[in-house]
């Protein structure tokens, strides 16, 4: 944006916390939009309900007292749990090619889980479990892995929102402090 350090200095003049307040509201606009932008690219990728990845993220606003000011966007990138999918129905399914053999299947939302079922666990959470082999453990709690779809939609949104939308917030942000300090002068 052109001008802009022009314009912070002379706002410097007229109020030293115009510029920080300024900063940090146009910080925390610019990182709301990351979350909600980056929320529907990871829920479409990997076809959950977009409320299901918005809980995993949390936003430390930022404030005009911080020097300099920042926001942190905190994500919780852990596997999401099947059984958070929604309501589960069990299907019985003729599979081709097991002659006269049925199998189960459990279906949660739009997924689909062979060998699947559903179990209270030793601490009082219900999850839904797959058989895995003949090992000592032979079950596992069925999760879908969000590590790398979170990350990557994060990095990029964040990195392309600063570049796009940083500029154009810190001068609606500049122009509103100004118009907020002159009204308190005036009026």
């Amino acid at each position: 944006m052109k001008g802009i350090e022009q314009a912070i200095r002379n706002l410097n003049t007229l109020s030293k916390s115009m510029v920080p307040r300024a900063t940090a509201q146009s910080l925390n606009r610019v990182a709301g939009r990351a979350i909600s932008r980056s929320t529907k690219l990871v829920a479409e990728d990997v076809r959950v309900q977009q409320k299901l990845i918005r809980q995993r993220a949390r936003l430390r606003r930022a404030s005009a007292e911080q020097n300099p000011p920042r926001a942190t966007l905190s994500i919780n990138r852990g596997n999401l749990p099947a059984i958070k999918l929604g309501a589960a129905r069990m299907q019985l399914s003729r599979r081709v090619g097991f002659v006269g053999k049925q199998g189960s299947v459990l279906k949660i939302g739009r997924y689909t889980f062979r060998n699947a079922f559903i179990q209270q666990l030793a601490n009082g959470r219900w999850h839904v479990m797959r058989r895995v082999g003949r090992s000592r453990y032979p079950i596992e709690v069925v999760k879908i892995p969000l590590v790398t779809p979170l990350t990557k939609a994060y990095q990029e949104e964040t990195r392309r929102l600063l570049e796009t939308d940083m500029g154009k917030e810190m001068g609606y942000a500049l122009k509103n402090q100004l118009r907020l300090y002159l009204v308190r002068k005036i009026g």
